[in-house]
């Protein structure tokens, strides 16, 4: 066997020619796709590939001369070779330059058949070099040097006089590491940066104004994208539903709110001018002077002028104080009187805009709807603060990014449940002081504030608004006598809306009759008294007269006589109670069977679970439970049990059908009570449906009630209780209904219109539904999970909008969400399932989202099928960074988790101490005791804060971490092996609880094979100074160094000051009496008479990955993004463009490779 250093340094090089090459090739490929790469790129790969033959040459000299038994003649012969085709690639390379410097290359090549015959020069090269790593391999392990010589190298004198790329090949090989194409990566990423570190300065320089211009424009995107994202976890799901489910203002004419009393006048002769409303439809006719056989109705009408007077003033103080230094107003008004759609209209009218800015030319007008019967985002004082917060901050990048700045830990929040009202109040108290504008806030419904919060705490909050200088506060609310105390003590004025709308209660009507009285249905006679009496007895509720007005018109559209009509009119209540009340009877009064169908529609919205669903590609189709398909499937017991037993299906006419009749029946049975409101599509989603954007609306319909009065007079009025009745149906079996038919309608949505539906909807409305009923339950949930669980193994119920990504195991996303189904989990492991499957359902045991994870029983019943919790696989996450990904064993993932865990200070730990401990000593320990490789280690990413805390990051995080860093920040990347993991966790749990770790089953054995624990810091970045900032360093590439010191573990002492642990109670006093403040200190000290060399990121990376410390690659994982993800128009300002670019582009090709395929088949 051939021994020596010479020829390892020769076999080193020839890896870095095969690294290298191939390169070349992908960027070749590349161009010849149509990609753009620069000019200076294709250089650099030039030289690169350059350098490394000429080391290959000198390397093979000195091989030779240095005696004649080290020569490797399969070395030398492999060492031309490689050359060889580096010759040949160096021209490819040429012909490209030579293109791109004509223009667009794709489009040249395109006239030609020279596209299709460099490409096949191109693969028959990249062909030769995977052979190249094959010889290599087998070299390496059969003749050059074997692990038992690499090992002994590594003790030679010798050994660390070696150049640095020849250590690491030993240091590989001494680990085990064989496999050429590892190895190749491992010296890609050791030896890139040193070749072109003198390159890259003097391109930096000759560059320096271009590369500044890009660095801002990167600068620019990532700003708005981290704005994009911040603003986004303070926009609830539902926050506007509530004001775009308000009747539209101008159905309700409040014209009259901004008049001058001479114009008031003059809607009023408009509105009372029968003849003019009968000489045209067109609701443009809106204006004109009265004709003079209106002027006895005009003298009929001058009572009218005074009462006038006194609503314009009243409207006058409206006007007045929005342009007024007062800080409150209130509008009053009784149930259904128009309040909401009052202040909607406000809200939406300019002169509202104009007479604000005469308060403050600068202010902003930000507005609230609460909704007693919404979600809790709708009603409650979280929701209040993030919609507030939300519009005040939108397109003001500068005052988000000042937030950001001044609270780094809400950097990573995503969603609105990240969000607690202390942290909402303390950005909106920094942003009084930011912020110089003045601020208009309306708040309608202080009266539906949910019961949780109750007024007393909302009032706390608007006295607190109103203290604030320039804000000011319009308030909205029913009359209820604890509000109006309040509005008292704090001495408002305001409004009483009731006495305010005759006249646009007039115009409203003109508005509904116009139509019927130019066709002849009604005369101008009776039309004058119908709204004489309709608008006397509405005595200033809008909603009555919406309703009575159209019972009349269903009246006249059914040619009632005048005289039908007058009676019809008289018989109505006045009370809108009484209203509903007459409006049942009339509906429903001679038939049970329409009453009980009613009752049903009825029961179904009144039970349905609060919750919507996301559906379509990338979940651009949204709507509110319950949907009009629902409810026609959960009356449908037929069609229930056809899809649920797999014997039917369901065609998309058939679901048309069944929504056009539920639709039918709710508007005929439910005494108008109940509506069904359609979706709106954007213009991009109307064109993903196509022919089937009829059938997609009719089915997401949402049924709701038409006003809360109407909710309110079923549920607390014995008039309504007696409607809803004693049904035989119990409020089980109402939502064992509208579950069914929502998984129904589940089944034909994605299977007929092949629509993806996000997972979390329906996931939580079983698991919600177990929760409350529990045994009995239990029964109906297991059929239900049944029914869904094809859907999940073709995702088209997924938690992604990426299909193309490996979909999570189905019973996985039933243990991460929650115990519940921990019954039904077991029940399916235990039919018939393998090892491998065990094993992938182990390992994805402890992902890094929210509670609960992996239970003890689960995972038992996982060992006893044969689970391996030793074996590695790839971690699927809802945030995998491209084009890196988590490669993990169930026992690394657990370790892992748990050591995060402990370490995020804004955790409560205590209820995880108290509940599972015990079992969660009972997994490690059975994991431990079977593992082989106790050395084995992972990778932990950290950076410090301003105030020098240490942060650990989730591997999912790293990628948006480091483009956010730009040499600010101290980051440092760790090496722990799994017996410190281990032993952090037994020591935290024993510290914490009253758990005896000594006791627990076959801890001792355990706790004598892993005695030997390490950190070492492998990688670090230092903050730069304040004079040497970004725009000195104008190379987009992060650059980090990289610990080559033998040196590099971390002392007991560090440990105790980084991760609050001292394992073998080393530490005693001296951690007390060492002089440093922070735990920045504590790195910054350690580095810094560490060896290290620069590396950018993703050599960094790349060389994790190579050595298997819990990080692998999208391409290793068989993981292809869709070519269209990865070439999107603004790819080069995506963080891992930016910082990996080079694996992005191969990811690109493979992704283009697995397209090309999919096109052949």
């Amino acid at each position: 066997m051939l021994t020596g250093f010479e020829a390892l340094g020769a076999a080193s090089a020839v890896l870095q020619v095969i690294s290298f090459a191939t390169d070349v090739v992908v960027a070749c490929k590349n161009a010849y796709d149509g990609a753009t790469t620069s000019h200076d790129d294709l250089q650099r790969y030039a030289g690169q590939m350059s350098e490394a033959v000429g080391r290959v040459h000198s390397r093979c000299e000195q091989m030779s001369n240095a005696n004649s038994r080290f020569a490797s003649p399969k070395l030398q012969n492999i060492a031309k070779e490689c050359k060889d085709a580096a010759d040949r690639l160096e021209a490819e390379l040429q012909c490209v330059t030579s293109m791109q410097a004509q223009g667009d290359i794709l489009q040249s090549l395109r006239k030609t058949f020279t596209a299709s015959r460099h490409r096949k020069k191109l693969q028959a090269l990249q062909e030769s070099l995977s052979k190249y790593q094959k010889v290599m391999e087998i070299e390496l392990t059969s003749h050059l040097c074997s692990q038992s010589n690499a090992i002994n190298y590594r003790q030679d004198e010798c050994f660390g006089k070696l150049d640095t790329d020849i250590q690491f090949l030993i240091n590989q090989l001494a680990q085990g590491m064989t496999d050429a194409k590892s190895l190749v990566k491992r010296e890609h990423a050791t030896t890139r940066n040193a070749i072109t570190q003198e390159g890259a300065r003097a391109e930096a320089a000759i560059n320096l104004h271009t590369d500044s211009q890009v660095l801002e424009l990167r600068t620019t995107a990532e700003t708005k994208r981290k704005c994009e994202t911040f603003l986004q976890s303070l926009k609830a799901p539902r926050m506007n539903q509530r004001y775009n489910d308000i009747m539209d203002s101008r159905d309700a004419s409040f014209n009259q709110v901004f008049a001058t009393c001479e114009d008031m006048k003059a809607m009023y002769h408009q509105s009372s001018n029968t003849s003019e409303v009968s000489e045209e439809p067109d609701e443009s006719d809106d204006g004109g002077d009265p004709k003079d056989d209106d002027s006895s109705e005009t003298t009929s009408n001058l009572s009218y002028m005074g009462y006038m007077e006194d609503i314009h003033r009243s409207w006058q103080s409206l006007n007045l104080w929005l342009q007024s230094k007062e800080k409150l107003f209130y509008i009053q008004g009784k149930p259904g009187s128009g309040k909401s759609t009052l202040v909607k209209f406000i809200l939406s009218q300019d002169q509202t805009q104009e007479l604000v800015h005469r308060w403050s030319p600068d202010a902003i007008i930000i507005s609230y709807f609460f909704w007693k019967i919404g979600s809790e985002e709708q009603n409650s004082i979280k929701g209040l603060w993030c919609s507030l917060l939300y519009q005040r901050l939108q397109d003001q990048q500068q005052l988000v990014l000042n937030a950001l700045k001044r609270f780094s830990n809400l950097s990573l929040h995503s969603e609105y449940y990240d969000w607690s009202i202390k942290d909402l109040e303390a950005v909106w108290g920094y942003l009084t002081d930011m912020d110089a504008r003045s601020i208009c806030i309306f708040i309608d419904g202080l009266d539906e504030i949910r019961n949780e919060d109750g007024f007393s705490k909302l009032c706390k909050l608007i006295q607190s608004l109103s203290g604030l200088p320039k804000v000011k506060l319009c308030m909205s609310t029913r009359p209820e006598a604890q509000i109006m105390r309040w509005l008292q003590t704090t001495n408002t004025v305001g409004i009483l809306l009731e006495d305010l709308t005759r006249f646009d209660m007039h115009a409203f009507l003109r508005k509904r009759f116009r139509e019927l009285l130019f066709n002849g249905q009604i005369s101008l006679e009776f039309y004058d008294r119908l709204r004489e009496q309709l608008v006397d007895k509405a005595q200033g509720v809008f909603l009555w007269l919406h309703l009575a007005t159209r019972s009349i018109i269903e009246g006249i559209q059914n040619n009632d006589s005048e005289n039908m009509l007058s009676i019809r009119l008289h018989e109505l209540p006045g009370d809108l109670e009484k209203l509903y009340v007459d409006m049942w009877q009339r509906s429903n009064a001679e038939s049970n069977v329409y009453q009980e169908t009613a009752r049903r529609f009825f029961h179904y919205v009144l039970e349905t679970s609060e919750g919507n669903i996301l559906l379509g590609p990338k979940w651009q189709i949204s709507s509110i439970l319950p949907l009009t398909v629902q409810i026609a499937c959960a009356d449908d017991p037929v069609t229930q049990k056809n899809l649920f037993t797999g014997t039917g299906t369901i065609e998309i006419t058939e679901i048309m059908r069944m929504c056009d009749e539920t639709k039918a029946s709710i508007h005929a049975r439910c005494a108008g009570m109940l509506e069904v409101q359609t979706p709106e599509l954007d213009k991009g989603t109307s064109e993903l449906l196509g022919s089937n954007k009829t059938a997609v609306t009719k089915a997401l319909g949402r049924v709701v009630f038409i006003h809360r009065t109407a909710h309110d007079f079923l549920t607390d009025t014995e008039a309504g209780q007696s409607i809803l009745g004693h049904e035989p149906l119990s409020a089980f079996l109402y939502q064992t209904r509208l579950l069914k038919g929502l998984i129904c309608a589940l089944i034909g949505l994605t299977s007929k219109w092949n629509l993806p539906w996000h997972s979390y909807a329906i996931i939580e409305q079983i698991a919600n539904f177990a929760r409350l009923w529990g045994i009995e339950g239990l029964q109906e949930t297991t059929e239900m999970l049944d029914a869904i669980q094809p859907l999940f193994d073709k995702n088209l119920i997924r938690k992604d909008t990426r299909s193309w990504r490996t979909p999570r195991l189905f019973l996985t996303v039933l243990i991460s969400h929650h115990e519940i189904f921990d019954d039904y989990v077991i029940s399916c492991l235990e039919n018939d399932v393998s090892p491998d499957l065990a094993t992938n359902i182990m390992r994805e045991g402890w992902s890094p989202e929210p509670y609960p994870k992996l239970r003890k029983r689960i995972f038992t019943t996982l060992m006893n099928l044969g689970a391996d919790p030793h074996r590695y696989g790839i971690l699927l996450s809802t945030h995998d960074p491209k084009p890196f990904i988590r490669k993990d064993t169930a026992f690394t993932n657990f370790l892992t988790f748990h050591f995060l865990l402990l370490q995020h200070s804004k955790l409560s730990l205590e209820k995880f101490y108290l509940e599972l401990s015990y079992d969660t000593l009972e997994m490690a320990i059975q994991m431990a005791k079977t593992c082989q490789d106790p050395n084995a280690a992972v990778v932990l990413f950290a950076f410090f804060t301003r105030n020098g805390v240490m942060r650990l990051l989730e591997t999912e995080w790293v990628s948006y971490e480091l483009s956010q860093l730009k040499h600010k920040s101290l980051f440092v990347v760790y090496e722990i092996n799994i017996q410190f993991l281990l032993l952090h966790l037994l020591a935290k749990v024993e510290e914490n609880s009253a758990v005896n770790v000594s006791k627990v089953p076959e801890a001792q054995d355990v706790l004598t094979k892993f005695d030997s624990p390490s950190i070492k810091v492998r990688y670090f970045m230092r903050p730069r100074l304040a004079d040497d900032g970004l725009k000195k360093d104008i190379a987009p590439r992060l650059k980090f160094e990289r610990v080559v010191s033998r040196a590099a573990s971390l002392s007991s002492i560090d440990v105790k000051r980084l991760f609050d642990v001292d394992l073998r109670n080393q530490c005693g006093d001296s951690c007390e009496s060492f002089d440093v403040q922070t735990q920045s200190d504590v790195i910054t000290q350690f580095v810094n008479d560490l060896e290290t060399e620069e590396v950018d990121a993703e050599d960094m990376m790349i060389a994790l990955v190579s050595e298997n410390l819990g990080l692998s690659t999208y391409e290793e994982a068989g993981m292809i993004p869709s070519l269209e993800s990865l070439r999107s128009p603004v790819r080069s300002d995506r963080p891992e463009w930016r910082l990996f670019p080079l694996s992005m582009r191969r990811l690109e090709v493979a992704a283009a490779a697995k397209e090309a395929m999919k096109g052949e088949e």
